[in-house]
């Protein structure tokens, strides 16, 4: 049998995020696990991220606090980690150190030349984790690679 006593979700404080948190949640709510919820502020020099990432690591916890104010059930078990460096080491990184038993990352779902060119933080943790890890599509993602008319039509049902 499973038992789920330490879930890592990981955030970049985005809305995708959200889907990762839903499945961890859950999974917490059903196994009274203790989540920790991890944000990695990046650490390379000269790095320019995303528009309006928080500039040290007393930005980013603040935001992260706002982040799950606004977006965790308040009876939630959950420690708040923030960490500085490049993300898919520091999360498997703290993964290890802390005995997690389920990772749990969103993917933003790029796909093609973006996808090669800015690499994916979800494909290296679960390429090089020893620790098993679940990758949750956001919703507009979900609801938009797979319509049943997809499956009828493909099935010729129609």
């Amino acid at each position: 049998m499973v038992f789920l006593k330490k879930i890592l979700v990981t955030t970049d404080l985005s809305d995708f995020s959200l889907a990762a948190m839903e499945y961890a949640t859950s999974f917490g709510t059903l196994y009274t696990s203790r989540l920790y919820l991890l944000y990695v502020l990046d650490g390379r020099e000269g790095h320019h991220g995303k528009e309006g990432p928080p500039k040290n690591e007393e930005e980013a916890r603040k935001n992260l606090e706002e982040f799950v104010h606004a977006n965790v059930p308040a009876d939630t078990r959950i420690t708040l980690v923030v960490k500085k460096g490049v993300a898919a080491q520091e999360v498997r990184r703290f993964a290890e150190e802390e005995g997690i038993d389920l990772i749990v990352i969103a993917t933003h779902g790029r796909t093609g030349l973006r996808h090669m060119l800015l690499g994916s933080v979800a494909e290296r943790i679960v390429r090089y984790s020893g620790i098993p890890v679940l990758t949750v599509k956001p919703h507009p993602f979900r609801e938009s690679i797979l319509q049943e008319e997809d499956v009828e039509k493909e099935l010729h049902l129609r």
